[in-house]
């Protein structure tokens, strides 16, 4: 019987992840934010306010996930959660003023690595790795 090959992506995957899971640890030790915290950060400090439901699509967190995420950084007093403009289903999530800061410089740390992996692979690397990661996601739906 052959054996089977060693696994090489997902493992891989689940290592680089945490791996991003410690920089952002030491990158920002005090306050010490999680992963999640991280990037629901860095999105808001592109994107001027969002849904609940955007940042869910996003990240795809459990919705219960999320809501914790959200409930340590408003306990922060970095975002609020109100009702959204348009539409009386979505609770709409703004940074506050106390909370623009250190969401700019998550975003701009995590913008830096991210130019230095782009440095490194290319756009052609870059664009074979996200097809990677669309097709993983579609075979997981």
């Amino acid at each position: 019987m052959n054996k089977p090959e060693t696994l090489r992506i997902v493992p891989v995957l689940e290592r680089a992840t945490h791996a991003v899971a410690l920089w952002l640890e030491r990158a920002f030790p005090n306050p010490r934010l999680t992963q999640a915290e991280a990037h629901v950060l860095a999105h808001l400090a592109d994107h001027a306010s969002s849904s609940i439901n955007d940042l869910h699509h996003r990240f795809g967190h459990k919705r219960s996930t999320l809501t914790s995420v959200l409930d340590r950084l408003e306990s922060r007093g970095w975002i609020r959660r109100m009702a959204h403009p348009t539409s009386r289903r979505l609770i709409q999530v703004d940074l506050t003023e106390a909370g623009r800061p250190i969401a700019e410089e998550v975003s701009a740390a995590v913008r830096s690595l991210e130019e230095r992996l782009l440095a490194c692979v290319g756009q052609q690397g870059a664009a074979t790795f996200l097809q990677v990661i669309h097709v993983l996601e579609e075979e997981l739906q």
